[in-house]
């Protein structure tokens, strides 16, 4: 697992950050978790809060979206690569991108998936750091700064579209080439049962389109959750987020994610363990399709929106 930047744990009285940090051995299987600090070579991007990641497994590359430079703002539209992510091929460096064409509003809270396949970037929502939120969709070609210049472009989706939000979750299925978005925050409430499908998503073979799917059972209304996607179940799985009112540490997993082949259902998981994660929000997370584990790390755990920096592994994390 790597993790970039943040707010610190006296986020009140420090600034932003902007280190790097892997965690080897992040499922837990049968081995210790260590975290270790990484210095990359490099120009480093601003300290920042809110941005996007995205790996690129194939290639080891990291691509950071945006985010937060202050307390609050400004927000960031920029694109930064973490070169040789994981250090198996070399050292870590970070690169700056210079994308040819117009780019997204600067934005955090934003959600970003990775199609390997196309070597495409998909961002939908975020905040301007103020009090406008979006609900537009931009993709990054040759996003991980290699095979060509990488550029933007702003999508169109056919349907009606979700409402502007912030803070939502995504996934991706790349065999279907569909992003699943649920939840978030619009206009300061939380959205309740908000689950929404966009086909074609990268922009290839054939029109983006917006679909809003309906469940018999959802989730309590929430946003600052994760959500991790498994392909070979099509399931995705949810953790935590803040409510309405108060922080969630609850589990849910949706069936049928990508709305192919079958009813698209949640339920909700009890997990066994103790102690358990403590209710949270604005943490991360990553997801070991081998071990089916969900490795989560960080969040803000309590009223006075302090920062914690502990780390819970979820086994079994799709409920089956």
């Amino acid at each position: 697992m790597i993790v970039f930047g943040g707010l610190p744990d006296a986020y009140l009285t420090q600034a932003n950050l902007n280190d790097v940090f892997w965690l080897e051995n992040a499922s837990a299987v049968g081995r210790s978790t260590i975290w270790q600090p990484v210095n990359p070579t490099g120009r480093r991007p601003a300290a920042r809060w809110g941005h996007t990641a995205v790996y690129d497994s194939a290639g080891s590359r990291m691509i950071v979206f945006g985010g937060g430079l202050g307390r609050t703002s400004p927000c960031a539209n920029d694109v930064w690569i973490l070169n040789n992510a994981n250090g198996v091929a070399g050292a870590p460096a970070w690169l700056m991108l210079s994308p040819s064409g117009s780019p997204p509003a600067p934005r955090n809270l934003a959600n970003s998936v990775y199609d390997a396949n196309s070597n495409r970037m998909v961002v939908f929502g975020g905040n301007d750091c103020f009090l406008t939120s979006y609900n537009d969709v931009w993709v990054l070609s040759n996003a991980n700064g290699l095979g060509g210049t990488p550029t933007w472009s702003q999508l169109a989706p056919a349907g009606t579209p979700p409402a502007a939000r912030a803070a939502a979750s995504a996934v991706y299925d790349p065999v279907n080439n569909v992003m699943i978005v649920f939840g978030g925050a619009a206009t300061g409430s939380v959205l309740q049962g908000d689950l929404w499908i966009l086909t074609n998503a990268n922009g290839l073979g054939g029109t983006p389109t917006w679909t809003q799917v309906s469940t018999a059972v959802s989730p309590p209304a929430r946003s600052g959750h994760t959500a991790v996607y498994d392909g070979a179940s099509n399931r995705m799985t949810i953790f935590g987020g803040a409510g309405s009112p108060g922080l969630l540490s609850d589990v849910w997993v949706l069936a049928n994610a990508n709305g192919v082949g079958g009813t698209v259902a949640w339920t909700q998981l009890f997990p066994a363990g103790s102690p358990p994660p403590a209710p949270r929000s604005s943490h991360s997370a990553v997801y070991d399709p081998v071990a089916k584990v969900m490795t989560i790390f960080a969040g803000i755990a309590d009223p006075l929106e302090i920062p914690i920096d502990d780390t819970f592994v979820l086994q079994h994390a799709t409920g089956q």
